[in-house]
């Protein structure tokens, strides 16, 4: 039984699930442990016996101990600098490693945890589909279609992508809105309607700005203009 609800670790750890989806789960306990270690190292006293029960803290046994600790270490190092978080609760976890999912939950799940990488801590944000599927094949940064791994690629058309989220509204509690903009808006926290609310207010603020910036923009041509006249 774990002691720990959630397994925190960086986005770019999700690279690669849908072609090994156990590999990928394996490194994020391999990653989770040896930070939980790490960040707790009087606790655990720093020591191979600490690690041991670092690994029972989180209810896992590895067959090879030090391959695991060598494995985290190695993980962790590498994402160390600037890595966008997210979280995966236990229960999840242990479902998507001891049962049997077709490749669309697997999606799912990555659209999940993509989503909320790119949140964080903020109640709402504004990004569009090629930030989010960009972090879906755990990459940090935005990155063309073109790049991304193969079997995500195939996801990213408008059919799958609206599959995917409206199944992530309906079960996963996520709230999104688009309407007469370009990307979409997406919350965990908010309801549907209060996203809508903030989403029209910043597009009515920037109509406004638009217009406001328009209007300066002719005052200067038309004056421009009248001194040539002169």
């Amino acid at each position: 039984m774990s002691s720990y609800e959630y397994y925190n670790f960086p986005i770019q750890l999700v690279k690669g699930f849908l072609d090994d989806s156990k590999k990928v789960l394996i490194d994020i306990s391999h990653y989770c442990i040896y930070r939980v270690f790490f960040d707790n190292f009087e606790k655990y006293s720093g020591s191979f016996t600490g690690y041991q029960q670092a690994c029972q803290d989180f209810g896992i046994e590895f067959k090879n101990i030090a391959a695991a600790y060598q494995n985290g270490k190695n993980l962790y190092d590498a994402t160390i600098e600037k890595s966008p978080m997210v979280g995966m609760s236990s229960e999840m976890y242990w479902d998507y490693f001891n049962n049997d999912k077709s490749e669309l939950e697997k999606m799912l799940l990555l659209g999940d945890l993509a989503f909320k990488s790119i949140l964080g801590s903020k109640s709402y944000i504004k990004l569009d589909n090629k930030y989010w599927f960009s972090r879906i094949d755990g990459n940090v940064k935005s990155i063309d279609k073109e790049l991304l791994s193969e079997k995500v690629k195939r996801y990213y058309n408008e059919y799958q992508t609206k599959k995917i989220k409206n199944r992530l509204i309906a079960d996963w509690g996520l709230a999104s809105y688009s309407r007469y903009n370009r990307g979409f808006y997406i919350s965990y926290k908010m309801s549907l309607d209060d996203l809508a609310y903030h989403a029209e207010r910043i597009r009515k603020s920037s109509q406004d700005k638009k217009i406001k910036a328009d209007v300066q923009s002719a005052h200067e041509k038309a004056m421009a203009r009248l001194a040539q006249e002169n």
